[in-house]
């Protein structure tokens, strides 16, 4: 039989042959990788499932220590309840040394009808003893496999000794079913590989053919598509497989070559892209110190032409003085003697007008040589305010300009200045004659006078840097000042109005060169059709008009004694405000920062803080109270600033603190904020 058998075997073609061969070690192949596999499969769930929940007892175990030292049931249930994040888990107790179940634990998810038989605990307790009792290797715990449960007992140990024991009972149910997926897996690939096997087997005539026809479509790929990726994959060790090799190799060297290039690619592009932005940024830069430089030159060129004009003027105006004393005065002495019918006296009194207008000429020009102001005392703005618009000078100028409104916004507490009033005077007729000549069909000027603290420079016409001041502003609803005009509107004679109409072409120049004697800054603001406003900034003086260092005024509310925090980044504010609130019979401490006034209230106390809102760097004057309030909730607090009120000072506000006090102090303003905000008082 055995013999028939082989004879017919190797009657078959072979094709056949090899068809039958492969089939036969493939399906033998097939079955034994599938027993091995379905073999570590089971023991691989088994001893996974079995580490698992020894792992989880040993975690219960270290978590019920204490519980079980201290004999505190509540704590195990507590921790045995943490097992619900495990659905296989069905039973769990802590047992004490003695074997008595101390905490239990049942899955809520059992059905009802499950009984919770918890004398098992013992009888696994009991299993775990008697496997150590005959003298076999005793683990740190042990486990049991039944048909339809996994037990796992674990000791719980303190100092090396066992004072009881964690008992988990997990359902086979979700392992049994792993491990029926896995048979079915098996099988369903042993069948699809059996039959694949056998499909390969019946085509291995074309173990020639398919080689070279897939060497064939790699090689079309590259040549269309110019993908280096393609390979071929090498079946046989022929000659054909070493083709195929060899094909595989060059294109992954032409694959390395082409990555190699696109990365140098990619790092040129890279570092171009990086070149361009430091470029860029440097271009920035380099424009933005150009642009300050041509500010700073602009600055420069028109301080030194005003100061060659004014040298030119100086001159210029000496001889004219002499040559129009004899006009202006002779006229008079002319008119004595001519009766009052002369056909003369009208000519003589245009020559005298003439020659006044021409004085008044003459007169701006040694205001503008003059540089400097001689006669320096405190001057209080408001009043030369007051009496120009109650001049004889402002009425005329208004009777020319019937269809102009001059309104005021003068503040209550404006401190003096050091100056000329004369000047002053001068500056301000000019600045009210320039408003009312650019609206020829009629508007409103305002003149607003307010008290300014500066924090931080300013940009603008001039750069106006940190300080006190007292800010002329003076606004009209006109037509505007030109973009390109705005820069030269203060140089000698230049002018939009016709000549010999309106004015000398030396009013604005004056206005400037009296700004600048007085230590001031200047700034406008202007668009064509919407008006200008020209802000004057003039230092602060704390002298009084009747003598300086007065008494302060008897109607400032005066302190008992209360204790003051002044918090501010400037020295000389802090300074001031010491002074004006120990003058009025307060106690003052002061720190430089908000960082500080924090660190400073952990130690000590104020009855109330006059904070300043923005301090560089470091906090400002919300975040400082805020941190302030964390420790002190009902500390009072006043809020100061050199601008305007903000969302930030709000803010502070509504955390509690009182009024808002506008920088520069003034007696008056501080000892009613201070005063208010120490009373509970909210303005």
């Amino acid at each position: 039989m055995k013999g028939v058998m082989i004879q017919k075997f190797s009657d078959l073609p072979i094709r056949a042959k090899l068809t039958l061969i492969v089939s036969i070690a493939s399906t033998f192949t097939v079955i034994v990788l599938a027993v091995f596999f379905l073999t570590d499969k089971i023991l691989s769930y088994r001893r996974d499932m079995t580490k698992n929940l020894s792992m989880l007892a040993r975690v219960v175990g270290i978590n019920s220590t204490a519980a079980l030292t201290f004999d505190v049931p509540e704590t195990a249930g507590e921790i045995l309840m943490a097992l619900q994040a495990e659905p296989e888990i069905a039973y769990a107790g802590i047992l004490r040394q003695d074997g008595s179940l101390f905490a239990a634990y049942r899955n809520p998810d059992l059905p009802p009808d499950d009984r919770f038989d918890k004398a098992f605990f013992g009888r696994t307790l009991d299993r775990f003893r008697s496997v150590q009792s005959e003298g076999e290797p005793a683990p740190s715990g042990g486990h049991f496999f039944s048909t339809d449960y996994l037990d796992v007992i674990q000791p719980i140990s303190l100092k090396n000794r066992a004072i009881g024991y964690v008992v988990i009972r997990a359902d086979m149910g979700p392992l049994n079913a792993r491990m029926a997926m896995s048979a079915l897996v098996v099988l369903g690939a042993t069948t699809l590989l059996f039959t694949g096997v056998h499909l390969v087997a019946r085509r291995l005539h074309r173990t020639i053919v398919e080689p070279i026809a897939e060497l064939m479509d790699a090689m079309g790929t590259v040549s269309e598509r110019g993908d280096y990726a393609a390979r071929v994959e090498r079946k046989n060790d022929d000659e054909i497989g070493a083709l195929i090799t060899g094909f595989n190799d060059m294109l992954r060297q032409i694959q390395k070559r082409d990555e190699e290039l696109a990365m140098h690619r990619d790092r040129l592009e890279e570092a171009v892209a990086h070149r361009t932005l430091e470029l860029t940024a440097s271009n920035a830069q380099l424009k933005k110190e150009m642009d300050e430089r041509i500010k700073i030159q602009e600055q420069l060129t028109r301080a030194q032409k005003m100061e060659i004009i004014g040298t030119l003027a100086a001159g210029v105006a000496h001889d004219l003085n002499n040559i129009l004393s004899g006009i202006v005065s002779y006229p008079d002495l002319l008119l004595l003697n001519l009766p009052e019918d002369s056909p003369m006296r009208k000519p003589i009194l245009t020559i005298q007008r003439s020659g006044l207008k021409a004085a008044a000429i003459v007169q701006d020009l040694l205001t503008l040589a003059r540089r400097g102001v001689a006669n320096s005392e405190p001057t209080g703005l408001t009043e030369l305010i007051r009496t120009y618009l109650n001049s004889p000078v402002h009425q005329e100028l208004l009777s020319h300009h019937p269809e102009v409104r001059v309104e005021t916004r003068l503040a209550s507490d404006v401190m003096t200045i050091q100056g000329s009033p004369v000047h002053l005077d001068k500056t301000l007729m000019n600045l009210v004659s320039n408003a009312a000549e650019a609206m020829p069909e009629g508007g409103v000027i305002t003149i607003g006078l307010a008290n300014r603290y500066i924090d931080r420079p300013i940009p603008g016409y001039d750069d106006i840097q940190e300080g006190e001041y007292v800010m002329l502003t003076v606004s009209d609803t006109g037509m505007g000042i030109a973009h390109e005009d705005k820069q030269r509107i203060f140089e000698p004679f230049y002018t939009k109005k016709k000549m010999g109409r309106s004015g000398t072409g030396l009013g604005m120049t004056v206005v400037y060169g009296t700004v600048k004697d007085h230590k001031g800054y200047i700034d406008v603001e202007s668009a064509e059709g919407r008006g200008t406003t020209f802000y004057l900034y003039f230092p602060a003086s704390r002298q009084t008009i009747r003598e300086a260092g007065a008494a302060p005024p008897a109607a400032a509310p005066r302190g008992n004694g209360e204790i003051i925090l002044v918090v501010d980044d400037v020295a000389e504010q802090r300074e001031i405000a010491s002074q004006m609130l120990e003058a009025l019979g307060y106690v003052v401490w002061t720190t430089p920062s908000g960082e500080a006034a924090v660190a400073e209230l952990q130690t000590r106390r104020a009855d109330l803080i006059l904070l300043d809102m923005i301090m560089d760097p470091g906090m400002d004057g919300l975040d400082a109270y805020r941190r302030i309030l964390e420790r002190h909730p009902k500390q009072r607090a006043v809020i100061a600033s050199g601008f305007s009120e903000t969302d930030r000072v709000k803010k502070a506000q509504n955390l509690g603190a009182g009024v808002y006090l506008r920088k520069p102090y003034t007696l008056e303003n501080i000892a009613r904020a201070v005063k208010e905000a120490l009373s509970g008082k909210r303005d």
